[in-house]
C-alpha cells in the first residue's frame, strides 16, 4: 500500500508520504543525469572517541557514502568529522554543523540536490515546551566534547536550517544513520517548501546498530550496487533505493526498521541522485586510495564568531 496522500492544508507541495509505496509495475523515472543539476553532498560523521561508552565507527560510514557519491560523479563533497578531537578545527558542535549546512547549501542552484548524510548518535529528548512530547535530535557535542541535552541539534532547528539555507528549486535528500531517527527531519510535521526525501536507520522509538559501520549505510551500499547492475543503462528511483535498502537491512538485523518519509513528487518517479553505471566499479581501486579526510575544510567555518553558548 501507499501511504502518500494529498493534503493542501499540510504542505505547500500538497504531497506527503511515509513508509513504503509498493507497486508491481515499475513507474516511469524522471531522469536526473540528463539535467544540468549537480549534487552538493555534506557528510557529517562522528566516532565520539572522546566519550567513554559512546564510541562508534561512523567514519566507516563516511567512506561508504563517499564511494557511492564518487561513483555518481559528485564533485562537491564536504566532510565534517570529529577525528581531530576536542578543540580540533571545525569540531562538529551544533553551531559548526549548522554552518556547514549553510555553506554547502549556498553553493546550490535550482535543479541541484542538497544531500545530507549523518552518521552518529541520535536521541529523543523532551520537547522544550514541557508539554510531554519528544523531539528527535542529532547528538552533537559541545565545545568541551560533552554530550548534553543542551548541545544536541534538534529536529526543529535542523528543519528550519534546511528551509532557510537551501535555495528554492533545490531538492533535498537526507540520509540519517542513527538511533531514534524516523522523524528526525520533521518531514511529517514541518511545512517544507522544498521537495525532501529522508532515509533513516530506525523508527523514533528504536536504536540503530553499529556493526563496524551503520546498518543503513551498509544496506544502502549493497542496494545501490544491486540496482546499478539491474538497470545498467537507466536510472532507478528513490523508492527502489529505499525498498531494497530496507530488504537488505532486514537480513542483517531485526532490531531496527528503516524509515522513509518524503514530501514532494512521488519517489517512484524521482531518480535516485547518487546512481551510477556499473562500470564505475572498475575504478574502485584508485577510489579506495583517496583519503576522504582531505575533504574536510582547512579553515574554521565559524571564523571565531559563533559558539554554542554551552
Amino acid at each position: 500500500t501507499c501511504s502518500g496522500k494529498l493534503d493542501s492544508e499540510q504542505s505547500p507541495l500538497a504531497v506527503r508520504g511515509m513508509g513504503i509505496c509498493g507497486s508491481k509495475k515499475r513507474e516511469e523515472v524522471v531522469s536526473f543525469r540528463e539535467t544540468d543539476g549537480e549534487i552538493k553532498l555534506l557528510i557529517v560523521a562522528l566516532n565520539y572517541e572522546y566519550v567513554q561508552g559512546a564510541e562508534l565507527t561512523c567514519h566507516e560510514d563516511a567512506h561508504i557514502i563517499f564511494r557511492i557519491a564518487d561513483r555518481a560523479h559528485c564533485c562537491d563533497i564536504t566532510l565534517n568529522t570529529d577525528r581531530r578531537g576536542i578543540g580540533g578545527l571545525n569540531f562538529p558542535t551544533r553551531s559548526v554543523v549548522l554552518k556547514h549546512v549553510e555553506m554547502v547549501a549556498s553553493r546550490c542552484k535550482p535543479g541541484d540536490w542538497f544531500v545530507w548524510f549523518w552518521a552518529g548518535h541520535g536521541v529523543s529528548v523532551p520537547h522544550r515546551s514541557g508539554n510531554g512530547d519528544f523531539d528527535q535530535a542529532f547528538v552533537t557535542p559541545d565545545e568541551k566534547g560533552r554530550l548534553t541535552e543542551k548541545s544536541v541539534l534538534l529536529d526543529d532547528e535542523f528543519a528550519e536550517a534546511l528551509e532557510t539555507y537551501v535555495p528554492e528549486g533545490v531538492r533535498i535528500l537526507c540520509i540519517c544513520d542513527c538511533c531514534h531517527s524516523g522523524s528526525i527531519c520533521d518531514v511529517d510535521s514541518y511545512k517544507y517548501t522544498h521537495e525532501i526525501y529522508q532515509f533513516s536507520a530506525s523508527q523514533d522509538n528504536e536504536e540503530a546498530e553499529d556493526i563496524g559501520g551503520g546498518v543503513l549505510s551498509i544496506a544502502m551500499k549493497r542496494a545501490v550496487r544491486q540496482l546499478s547492475l539491474k538497470y545498467p543503462h537507466r536510472e532507478f528511483s528513490i523508492q527502489e533505493a529505499f525498498d531494497l535498502s530496507k530488504k537488505n537491512a532486514q537480513k542483517v538485523t531485526c532490531e531496527q526498521e528503516l524509515s522513509f518519509q518524503w514530501s514532494g513528487t512521488d519517489p517512484r518517479n524521482v531518480a535516485w541522485p547518487l546512481g551510477y553505471a556499473w562500470t564505475e566499479y572498475a575504478k574502485d581501486i584508485p577510489r579506495r586510495r583517496v583519503d576522504i579526510f582531505d575533504l574536510e575544510h582547512t579553515e574554521d567555518v565559524l571564523k571565531g564568531g559563533d559558539s554554542d553558548g554551552d
